[in-house]
């Protein structure tokens, strides 16, 4: 059997990711971390067949060409997605191992309704009381340097083929309404190494989804007009539909985790400056 490069030899679907081994180790050893990734990856594989089964849109050649993909390219996300409508980094951000970048590949996520005020931006429009409960939220608000609140719109991703060319379909889920907490992470001249900083944040994920499972962790640098703000920030992301009834109490342990994340980031940062 001849395989033709044009069907089959393609570059991978995603950048790969830079040295991502310690991530991975930091993930087998958390016994809670692995069993949400197995949990998803087996729920996803059924919603998946289900999906299909109820569209009759099943597609063997698409799924024989993502599995030889796959195994030609040795590109695991290319497979991934045939079976289970999530690449690997899809996985691990949806079942909250990673934080998710901040605009990533340019899509504006989250996308912010408030201004620093606690006002509607001019044009949106949100449910009566959902915004009530965001007001009365902000109104109550910690002063706290370098902490900001606004309401803001949410979501995660999942990635899939067109059957057609088998070009890949990004899809919007979870999508939310919800509080965002923007956290200003330290800025000086000498910086933990990206492995470092990424391995705090990790950490500080985990007591996130310890605490306040399904609250949605950003990281990285914003975008406004086009342009990126300066400065590393940590986004915590509180659904209304899952944390209205205590927000007050649970915006609080939100600022307990990162403010003691931006400690241990100086703390680390006072060694390296010594």
């Amino acid at each position: 059997m001849c395989l033709r490069k044009d069907v089959f030899i393609m570059e991978t679907i995603f950048p790969r990711e830079e040295k991502p081994e310690w991530l991975f180790e930091k993930i087998v050893e958390n016994k809670s971390a692995c069993e949400r990734l197995e949990e998803l990856f087996y729920e996803k594989i059924d919603e998946a067949a289900d999906l299909e089964d109820a569209l009759d849109n099943r597609d063997a050649v698409c799924f024989t060409k993502a599995l030889l993909n796959a195994y030609l390219n040795r590109d695991l996300s290319a497979f991934l997605m045939a079976i289970c409508h999530n690449s690997t980094f899809d996985l691990l951000r949806n079942a909250y191992l990673i934080p998710i970048r901040f605009d990533d590949k340019g899509k504006t996520n989250p996308i912010i309704l408030t201004d620093e005020n606690g006002k509607l931006r001019k044009g949106v429009s949100v449910p009566e009381k959902k915004y009530e409960k965001f007001y009365e939220s902000f109104q109550k608000k910690e002063q706290i340097p370098g902490v900001t609140e606004y309401l803001a719109y949410g979501f995660m991703e999942e990635h899939e083929y067109n059957q057609k060319d088998m070009s890949v379909n990004a899809i919007e889920i979870s999508k939310h309404l919800g509080i965002l907490l923007l956290y200003q992470m330290p800025e000086e001249e000498k910086r933990l190494t990206e492995p470092q900083e990424y391995a705090l944040v990790w950490e500080n994920l985990m007591e996130l989804q310890e605490m306040l499972p399904r609250a949605f962790m950003y990281y990285g640098r914003m975008e406004e007009g086009n342009k990126e703000v300066s400065g590393d920030m940590i986004g915590i992301f509180l659904p209304i539909r899952y944390f209205e009834n205590a927000m007050e109490r649970n915006i609080q342990q939100a600022n307990g985790i990162v403010l003691g994340f931006r400690e241990k980031i100086n703390a680390e940062l006072g060694k390296i400056n010594e």
